[in-house]
């Protein structure tokens, strides 16, 4: 793979990110940057999932709860 073009800003934050984090190469920075980003996106896919199943089980629980309202009214107890 050949060399990536980016800007002079760009390039300048590389070297200080790569001296901040004692990284040897500029492709070290670009692996830990990618593994990140997997990382992040990976992340954000189980939160959706997760928000799905919970969106999923609240429906199906208010289902039940109405097909178990009737039998769960108390009853009015006769008077002495």
């Amino acid at each position: 793979m050949g060399a990536i073009a980016v800007s002079k800003e760009t390039e300048q934050q590389i070297e200080r990110l790569r001296k901040a984090l004692g990284i040897p190469s500029k492709a070290g920075i670009l692996r830990v940057a990618l593994q990140t980003l997997e990382e992040k996106t990976e992340k954000e896919r189980l939160q959706v999932e997760i928000r799905e199943s919970v969106r999923h089980c609240a429906v199906a629980d208010r289902e039940e709860n109405r097909a178990l309202f009737p039998a769960s009214t108390a009853h009015t107890l006769p008077e002495e």
